[in-house]
């Protein structure tokens, strides 16, 4: 973790979240490695927090090379549970709290700004910016609306096909449709024109 509270006088204290419940949990803490090797420890303090595949918050090591992509085929990084959670102050403190196993509650200290990392649902879509809203946390980014159009590509093209923002031809493919009929899927797609064609999940990043 980082140093302890106060120990830092007149930096301001950035809280950087990372890992998640989407399917990109790991690009997530790669882009964390990127942040924590990149950030001017000089002038900043922070505070690292990781949420685990089922959403736990827990503290993680500010240690960039914890969470880069490793070489070949070893395993992605992901945050894990050991014991530790972390709960952040709703009187509108912006104080961080740890508890351990035992019980025992500790201060990570008081955050100036989140910067959340987390990819795809439960972290572009508006969810986590609720959250940053919710306990009065200023934070790096889109705000709730923004994030929850943003990330369903659906939705966004239709903002900007009515605000006369030019985009690229599409079909959008249901499950529902797909398993109803998908000879007549496949037709629409063929109108698009040929290839080369671009295909992205929905409410996702474009990697998976």
């Amino acid at each position: 973790m980082s140093s302890s509270p106060g120990a830092l006088v007149g930096k301001q204290t950035v809280v950087l979240i990372f890992g998640g419940r989407s399917s990109e949990h790991s690009i997530s803490c790669a882009t964390a490695a990127g942040v924590m090797g990149a950030i001017d420890h000089s002038r900043y303090n922070l505070i690292t927090v990781g949420i685990t595949r089922d959403g736990r918050f827990v503290p993680a090591a500010d240690d960039a090379s914890i969470w880069a992509l490793p070489p070949g085929d070893q395993a992605l990084p992901t945050v894990e549970f050991a014991g530790e959670t972390v709960e952040f102050a709703f009187d509108g403190s912006r104080e961080i709290f740890s508890t351990d196993a035992s019980g025992v509650r500790r201060s990570l200290g008081v955050a100036d700004v989140a910067f959340a990392v987390l990819h795809g649902p439960f972290g572009e879509d508006g969810t986590i910016q609720g959250f940053f809203e919710l306990i009065g946390l200023p934070y790096v980014g889109n705000g709730v609306l923004a994030s929850a159009a943003g990330i369903d590509k659906e939705f966004s093209k239709a903002l900007f096909v009515q605000a006369g923002v030019p985009a690229v031809p599409h079909v959008v493919v249901h499950r529902h449709s797909w398993l109803a009929d998908s000879a007549g899927v496949l037709e629409r797609v063929r109108g698009l024109g040929g290839l080369p064609l671009f295909v992205k999940p929905a409410r996702s990043g474009s990697s998976v």
